[in-house]
């Protein structure tokens, strides 16, 4: 395939004049020359032109005709000018330049764009050939530019090809083009619409059997993999997990060191006076100091290093100044009698070189990190971390800051969801909110696996019929649903599936929609996950804790939300309020879930003083 050259043309006059920064320009050019990419490898490019330019008809027109003429460019991406304010007028010089039109390309974008809002159809973006160059009026919004771009991708190599009558390329592109078509805008499994629609066809009672939270849990950790292995410096490394066993590259201290500020003495000259030679500092590399005879000492600052002859240190509060020259220190007097190694630090005490300081698949926190940097390690071998897509489903959902419309609320899940593995040393992508609609949640979720390893959705996993996650993963993405519900409250409709794309396991952890059955399982089954995938297996910390209230049992084990405080070493669970799954201030000071069985004939409630399993939140062994 041909390297196309492309002019990346932008139109603002705020960008123009310097009061707004340009990001569509950058964003076009990241998504044109990241060979890393599908859509990079396609677009297969080199920017040779690039230009901010005012709201001016006749300066976009010369730009355009001047690039296109003097065949300096392939393909020219515009960018802003195509709406409906006064000065948007990229269009219209657009047309006055081309010779040909090619108005498909627009009805492409227009046709992604509009999945994503309904402001796609005001715009009046054109496209078209002038000479052997293609022109594309793309939106002024970066976020829209992206979307746009990636629409058309897969036909502009293809179009270059037959506008430059390469014809040696013009088949290879066509089954690059091809087979793109088939990988990206199709689906993996089916482009068939399952018509969900149809509310009196949906399912009355779930196909999936109910497993407990145990046999849930040992589903995802079989299925799990590990990430590969990366080296970062070890001020990147918080929260990250090491990969091989680490030794000591230097002795701890490296050399006899000072624990006190005082003086360096020989502890068999007992009390007395003493000559002061002179003083050695903390970093001290110079200082060149006599020998430490009988009746002298040193004076040392914490952490000196230790003047060879003496084996003792007395701090500054055990002595008496006694005689000074010229503001120097000349005689003291030792008010106590020294023992040998007294206040020194002997070389390796605290660490010895080449001895095991941390042990492999431990997590990093603030104290590994000064202990790598104490031993010499600038750098560490970690796993990877996953790449995480958090995503949100529901008609109902707006973005928090927007007005509220009737019947609507705002998303706290998505919020609440990355700030718990923001808490736990993950970076979480925002994957947006996919609208109850069949090929919305399609796009949606094909655009969120092409850039993440695990995905996490809440909503429409339920028995409503709007709830259409499970029968469009399995149809479309060829997904194995491992488990689709499991035995416990809140927290039923939980489902795990996997999928294969571009030959790469991907993980998708389908929650509720009820924002605490979304917390309650993030704890439970999200964050396993994601510590398994980073190398990490360890497991909750579960303790006994008595109930300081009376509870009644539903039939699936449940998991309420309480905050343990001690008293006489027992562990009270007090109750943080109602437990409904819709109420998010029943997580408020919550540091555990208590686990409650599910009922019996014999059993159906749990008085206070009793003991219940609790498991503490933010903690694992």
């Amino acid at each position: 395939m041909t390297m196309i050259r492309y002019g990346i043309l932008i139109v603002s006059d705020s960008c123009s004049s310097g009061d707004r920064k340009d990001l569509s320009g950058p964003e076009i050019k990241n998504i044109i020359t990241n060979k890393s990419t599908d859509i990079g490898k396609l677009l297969n490019g080199t920017i040779t032109c690039e230009e901010i330019v005012e709201d001016n008809e006749y300066k976009i027109m010369d730009f355009l005709a001047t690039w296109c003429d003097q065949n300096k460019v392939d393909v020219i991406l515009t960018s802003g000018g195509t709406g409906f304010s006064e000065r948007d007028v990229t269009p219209e010089a657009t047309k006055k330049i081309i010779q040909k039109e090619a108005p498909c390309i627009i009805f492409s974008m227009f046709l992604n764009s509009i999945k994503w809002t309904p402001m796609a159809m005001l715009s009046r973006a054109i496209s078209g050939i002038r000479g052997k160059t293609l022109i594309i009026n793309l939106p002024g919004s970066h976020k829209a530019v992206k979307e746009c771009l990636t629409a058309v991708a897969p036909a502009i190599s293809h179009a270059v090809d037959l506008l430059l009558n390469d014809k040696s390329s013009v088949i290879k592109t066509h089954n690059a083009v091809q087979n793109f078509s088939f990988k990206f805008c199709h689906t993996p499994a089916s482009t068939e619409m399952l018509g969900l629609h149809n509310v009196s066809e949906r399912s009355r009672s779930s196909p999936y059997p109910m497993i407990s939270v145990e046999e849930a849990k040992s589903i995802i950790f079989k299925e799990a993999y590990v990430m590969n292995v990366e080296t970062i410096n070890i001020s990147n490394a918080l929260g990250r997990v090491i990969k091989n066993n680490v030794y000591s590259q230097c002795d701890l201290p490296p050399f006899r060191a000072s624990i006190k500020d005082g003086y360096a003495v020989i502890a068999s000259d007992r009390a007395g006076k003493r000559k002061v030679l002179g003083g050695v500092k903390a970093g001290s590399t110079t200082t060149i100091l006599p020998k430490l005879l009988p009746g002298t000492c040193i004076r040392v600052n914490t952490g000196a290093p230790v003047p060879d002859g003496a084996n003792a240190v007395v701090q500054v509060e055990d002595t008496k100044l006694i005689e000074t020259l010229n503001s120097e220190e000349v005689v003291v007097d030792i008010l106590i009698s020294p023992k040998a190694e007294q206040d020194i630090r002997p070389i390796g005490s605290d660490i010895e070189k080449n001895s095991l300081v941390l042990s492999e698949n431990i997590k990093i926190g603030a104290a590994e990190i000064g202990i790598l940097a104490a031993c010499g390690c600038k750098e560490i071998d970690v796993y990877k971390q996953p790449v995480i897509g958090i995503l949100s489903t529901g008609d109902e959902l707006q973005e928090v800051g927007e007005p509220l419309l009737p019947g609507h609320v705002y998303d706290s899940n998505k919020l609440t969801l990355m700030s718990i593995l923001e808490e736990n040393n993950f970076k979480p992508l925002d994957m947006g909110i996919a609208q109850d609609d069949e090929m919305t949640i399609v796009q949606t979720i094909t655009n969120a696996l092409k850039a993440v390893d695990v995905l996490i959705t809440t909503g429409s996993v339920s028995m409503g019929d709007k709830d259409m996650l499970k029968p469009i993963l399995k149809h479309y993405f060829g997904a194995t649903l491992h488990f689709g519900r499991v035995n416990m409250k809140p927290g039923k409709p939980t489902t795990f599936a996997t999928c294969m794309l571009n030959n790469k396991k991907k993980y998708l952890l389908c929650l509720p929609g009820n924002p605490v059955s979304a917390t309650v399982t993030t704890h439970l089954f999200v964050l396993p996950l994601l510590n398994k995938m980073q190398g990490l297996s360890s497991k909750p910390i579960i303790v006994q804790a008595e109930l300081t209230s009376d509870y009644q049992l539903d039939p699936r084990p449940e998991y309420a939300r309480v905050t343990l405080k001690w008293s006489d070493k027992i562990a009270k669970a007090y109750s943080t309020g109602n437990q409904i799954s819709s109420k998010l201030l029943s997580c408020q000071n919550a540091n555990a879930f208590i686990i409650l069985p599910g009922s019996t004939n014999q059993k159906t409630s749990l008085k206070a003083g009793e003991y219940v399993p609790a498991m503490l939140l933010g903690f694992n062994q």
